[in-house]
């Protein structure tokens, strides 16, 4: 998830993921070639070993350092990436040039499009005469998703093993799922969300939600990488916990192995660094990096939020993602209203449709987390808080910029500490949320407006 964001909607508040991921090295050509039209992941090399200290016989491969991302519409990222020798040396690729199918670039930063959508991140670098390409999944996230799936974007080889997929939801209203491939001879998915790769290639898997009556789904895409043909010192890192989930003050040691193009194992003949990146979030819900790393791995949580843990040896990398729980949330209600059009009860289908109404007023309440509760998978382990303080009513536009305008549905009115009225805007249609928060913390209540 998508996943799921902390801050934007507590849907998305209690769960998370990490997926231990080897960053895709793709294509060494010579410069006249030109590149292959389909998405499809190869690696390929060209030139002779390094014997006699030729750097032009040098073999490379090309790591997009960025990894998979899921990056919030309208969100701008910086670009980066590096070339790895056969004997493990990173040198920096520069020239390189960028390209995307779901975005702008400029210079080296990806600029998310408007819509929500999966695609990939191209790059492509010269060095010593020949052309070098890689590609990494990138799926644009949307602000009115109301539930997650988290990893939001899957790199992996096909000897790796299985991936789960993590559906998150906090709520009580009533859910179900299904899961399904655009491609299950690349990458297929169980009933239950586990996904199994089968061979290089693009596909994406689609999670359908129905919660409370309600239809939803996300998309996430999936790159499949062959291993490479240059006999690297390290070809894969994998980064365990495979669930890096805590709460503030809360630590966590985080594993690492290394394998090279053989596939065996070469963790104790490596030096593994770690460092932590923020996750990219909806501009005005980004408190900068929520945990600290030490040296031999060990995660510190220091405020909610999500982060990703890179993990590097002979310049490959891996990747986890860590959220942060927080120990107060703020539940909205309803969870989903349809304002305008004609309303169906998905109780009684058989009934006749009743026009909708065209406004809703929403309520906030703010709730302690049990963390004992929580970890015990206790269904009561959320606590009344009264008198819930500095609680303010926005919409995503508030604090999103580029906020397509076809999400501009409704208006606020009638603002108070724990109640908004939203009235449907005429001649306008489509979903938005309505967001209730008070400093770091944040509820959603989602609105469907129909003309």
């Amino acid at each position: 998830m998508e996943i799921k964001k902390i801050i934007k909607t507590t849907v998305m508040a209690f769960a998370g993921i990490a997926i231990a991921i080897g960053i895709p090295f793709v294509s060494c050509k010579k410069k006249e070639e030109t590149p292959p039209a389909t998405t499809t992941t190869t690696t390929t090399t060209t030139g002779g070993s390094t014997t006699g200290g030729n750097p032009t016989d040098t073999k490379y491969v090309l790591v997009i350092s960025n990894g998979a991302q899921a990056v919030p519409m309208g969100k701008e990222m910086p670009l980066k990436a590096h070339l790895v020798s056969e004997t493990g040396e990173v040198t920096n690729a520069t020239n390189v040039t960028w390209s995307s199918d779901v975005g702008s670039i400029s210079g080296a930063n990806f600029l998310a499009g408007s819509s929500v959508t999966v695609g990939v991140i191209s790059a492509s670098a010269q060095h010593n005469g020949k052309t070098y390409t890689a590609q990494v999944p990138v799926s644009i996230e949307g602000a009115s998703n109301l539930f997650g799936v988290v990893p939001s974007a899957i790199i992996w080889s096909p000897i790796g093993g299985d991936i789960p997929l993590m559906v998150v939801y906090l709520g009580s209203q009533s859910t179900s799922y299904s899961f399904s491939s655009t491609n299950a001879n690349i990458a297929s998915v169980s009933s239950a969300g586990v996904v199994s790769f089968h061979k290089a290639g693009n596909t994406t898997i689609v999670v359908k939600a129905t919660i409370g009556g309600q239809n939803s789904e996300i998309y996430v895409p999936v790159l499949v990488v062959a291993e490479p043909e240059i006999p690297l010192p390290v070809t894969r890192v994998e980064v365990k916990p495979a669930v890096g989930e805590l709460f503030r003050g809360e630590e966590l040691q985080m594993e690492a192995k290394a394998y090279n193009s053989k596939g065996e194992d070469v963790t104790n003949k490596v030096t593994f660094s770690y460092v932590v990146e923020e996750k990219l979030e909806e501009d005005g819900f980004s408190f900068g990096i929520p945990v600290s790393i030490n040296n031999t791995g060990k995660v510190k949580a220091l405020t909610i939020g999500n982060a990703y843990v890179k993990v590097t040896a002979e310049g490959i990398m891996g990747q986890a993602e860590i959220i942060v729980n927080p120990d107060t949330v703020i539940m909205v209600t309803p969870f989903h209203v349809q304002l305008g059009g004609m309303v169906f009860d998905p109780m009684n289908p058989m009934n006749p449709p009743t026009a909708g109404p065209s406004e809703q007023t929403f309520t906030a309440k703010m709730q302690k987390v049990d963390r004992d509760k929580y970890r015990a998978k206790n269904p009561n382990f959320l606590i009344d808080l009264p008198n819930p303080s500095n609680l303010e009513w926005v919409l995503p536009e508030d604090f999103i910029p580029m906020y397509p305008d076809m999400f501009k549905v409704v208006t606020l009115s009638n603002k108070t500490t724990t109640s908004v009225k939203a009235t449907k805007i005429d001649g306008k249609s489509g979903a938005t949320t309505v967001i209730a928060r008070s400093g770091i913390y944040g509820g959603v209540g989602s609105v469907f407006v129909s003309p």
